[in-house]
């Protein structure tokens, strides 16, 4: 019994213990909480002498952190309070200078604040009310705000992450501070071995430092990787602050497209070289782009003028500086077919031919390009048009020998076709040559003959000998006319299966002019 007892006694002493040290731990931490809930809402007190903090209050001990207390809190406070009050500062000095105090009050989205300052000396006492922050490294944020600003860092960080361009950043002093996962994939492809050291490799050389506000400063520049090959990019910087931000774009496919552009002008130039038509292609804009030498030849343009890619209506107006266009009485006029003229090449149907002053004749041809480009065609014909003139002359004169005979004469060619006769073959057998040149076969011919003549097998026989496409012999034949008249027919072969048909009167055909005939055709 007396065993059961002293056991009872002693755990009754342990519990008693036990419950003890809890109440004092819970009542320890109720009194903290509860000086830190009253710190909240309880002025806060500060006594400086001098710049030194010498005395606080609780809730101010509560505000401040050992942080705040490394530098001097007095000049951080003083700014702190100066962001609140501006007449801070001054009233602060002459309170200081003066000995006295002053006190000023603000209203905020959280409540009032009120400060008070009383110096006394080197003693200057601070009093606070409304700013649980008393210091700016003491601010708090709300939950939700934070967790906000996190989500958003974490997308900012992934899209810089995962972007393909090229991000980097350096210092004033040029020194790369900072570089995304594409600068390190690229460092990484141009090296087998993977870098692990900072800063890493510089990829492109000469980066300059932007000033920021200033314009950004593209530029392009190759890079050959481990395997040889070579990449271009774009690289636009931009200043940030004290730094400056490089983005690089890969456009090795634009370089290439514009390398295989440069080559297909150089092959079309190479081309248009030795083509002995001027050619000038002018774009959507109507500025010359392409040019060939043959157009220097024919414009006596100087290819320097040229090469500054002039407009369509600057290339006309200087063409007719260099009187290589056709006159005009009024150049307004001109003026107002340019328009018409590129309308009309845009459309492919302008053609013209430009007789110059100086004598030469060009033909000038507009052809619509892709893209709205126009090209425009001189060709040199002086020397085609002359020899269609002299061609037109020699059958003009011919034409005029063969009216001058005596005796009826026409032509067929070796399909039967008539394509020439004389005045007097009209008139004798009374026909339009309008109307049968180049139309009248010799089956229509002989029909018109045989209408005006008597009966006669020889009509046949001419037939036969026009169509026939062998070896032929002159021969002659007579016709008597329904008016009594008898004719003399004649059939001679000419070069290329031609035949010449004369029809004389009997009574006053002569042989001299047949063969003067023969020698005019």
């Amino acid at each position: 019994m007396p065993a059961l007892l002293l056991t009872s006694v002693l755990a009754t002493f342990l519990i008693g213990l036990v419950m003890g040290g809890l109440s004092c731990r819970y009542i320890s931490a109720r009194r903290r909480r509860r000086e830190v809930a009253t710190s909240e809402t309880a002025p806060q007190e500060l006594v400086f002498e001098g710049d030194q903090l010498v005395s606080t209050s609780a809730s101010a001990r509560v505000a401040l952190s050992p942080e705040d207390l490394e530098d001097g809190p007095l000049p951080r406070l003083t700014q702190r309070l100066s962001e609140l009050f501006p007449q801070f500062s001054l009233a602060f000095a002459a309170a200081r200078r003066e000995r006295t105090s002053f006190e000023l009050t603000e209203k905020t989205t959280t409540g009032p604040i009120k400060v008070t300052v009383n110096c006394d000396g080197r003693l200057c006492a601070f009093k606070i009310e409304g700013l649980p922050d008393l210091l700016a490294s003491r601010i708090l944020l709300d939950r939700a705000v934070s967790e906000e600003n996190e989500r958003e860092l974490a997308v900012l960080r992934g899209t810089v992450s995962t972007s393909p361009s090229i991000i980097w950043r350096e210092n004033r002093l040029g020194e790369t501070d900072w570089v995304n996962s594409s600068y390190m994939a690229l460092v990484d492809k141009l090296d087998e071995t993977p870098q692990t050291g900072w800063p890493p490799s510089r990829l492109f050389e000469g980066a300059s430092i932007t000033v920021p506000g200033e314009a950004p400063h593209p530029r392009r520049s190759p890079i050959t990787l481990a395997d040889g090959a070579t990449r271009w990019y774009d690289v636009t910087s931009f200043g940030h602050k004290n730094s400056t931000l490089h983005f690089a774009t890969d456009t090795s496919k634009t370089v290439q497209a514009e390398e295989a552009l440069r080559n297909f002008m150089q092959t079309l130039t190479q081309t248009f070289a030795s083509l002995p038509i001027g050619l000038a292609i002018f774009d959507r804009t109507r500025q010359l782009q392409l040019f060939n030498p043959a157009l220097l030849d024919l414009t006596t343009l100087e290819p320097e003028w040229l090469a500054s890619r002039p407009t369509l209506y600057d290339f006309i107006n200087r063409l007719r500086e260099k009187r290589m266009l056709p006159e005009r009485k009024d150049f307004r006029d001109w003026r107002a077919k340019i328009n018409e003229l590129d309308k009309l090449a845009v459309n492919g149907t302008y053609a013209e031919t430009w007789v110059l002053p100086t004598g030469q004749t060009y033909k000038v041809t507009g052809r619509p390009h892709p893209e709205g480009a126009v090209a425009f065609l001189i060709e040199d014909i002086s020397a085609e048009i002359s020899l269609t003139r002299k061609f037109r002359r020699e059958l003009e004169l011919s034409q005029s020998l063969l009216d001058n005979l005596p005796d009826a004469i026409a032509v067929f060619d070796a399909d039967g076709n008539q394509v020439l006769s004389n005045d007097a073959y009209c008139t004798l057998w009374d026909i339009d040559p309008e109307l049968v040149l180049g139309q009248a076969s010799i089956v229509e011919a002989t029909r018109q003959w045989q209408d005006k003549s008597l009966p006669t097998p020889i009509w046949g026989d001419i037939r036969e000998f026009v169509g026939h496409s062998g070896d032929r012999a002159e021969w002659f034949g007579t016709v008597d006319l329904v008016d009594g008249r008898q004719l003399v027919c004649q059939l001679m072969p000419l070069a290329g299966g031609a035949t010449l048909a004369s029809f004389a009167d009997a009574k006053v055909v002569t042989r001299p002019a047949m063969e003067f005939a023969q020698a005019a055709l």
